[in-house]
């Protein structure tokens, strides 16, 4: 008796020239992404320098700026250790406390003594205050129609 031996499977085999071009394309794609040049934590910006409120002059680094500090304290108004629920806001030796109200009617007093709408004015929360805190103070400086507001990083 003959027995039947199952026939050899064939072999199969993708056709690779088009895996390799797949891979090509990856490779490429993969070299040229990347930004390499660009710092870390720093966003590249191309501003135009002969429009907004210098107009192409240089600017003065010495001008007047008014810093705006938010503190974070306790109910009673002490520094204390950890995060704490009330807001301080301390502007050239005055604490305003928690008002907002006032500080934008003192920002609203410097303007009209005389204080340009273009003064920098620098909010400088401390790392436990609120993002409603430093908003609520960029909104008060922007009722009282300043222009140039910029932030500092939270400090300990």
């Amino acid at each position: 008796m003959q027995t039947l031996s199952p026939p050899t499977p064939r072999k199969i085999q993708p056709p690779l020239i088009p895996v390799i071009d797949v891979i090509f394309n990856l490779l490429i794609f993969f070299m040229l992404t990347p930004n390499v040049s660009a710092g870390d934590g720093y966003l590249t910006t191309n501003l135009p320098t002969n429009s907004g409120p210098v107009g192409g002059k240089p600017q003065d680094t010495t001008q007047f700026r008014l810093r705006i500090t938010l503190q974070d304290v306790g109910p009673n108004g002490q520094i204390v250790e950890g995060k704490n629920e009330y807001c301080s806001i301390i502007v050239e030796d005055h604490d305003f406390g928690s008002n907002f109200d006032a500080l934008q009617a003192f920002l609203d007093a410097k303007r009209q003594q005389g204080l340009p709408i273009t003064t920098p004015i620098l909010l400088a929360p401390t790392m436990g205050c609120y993002h409603e805190w430093v908003v609520r103070a960029f909104d008060a400086a922007v009722a009282a129609r300043f222009t140039n507001i910029q932030f500092a990083v939270p400090y300990e």
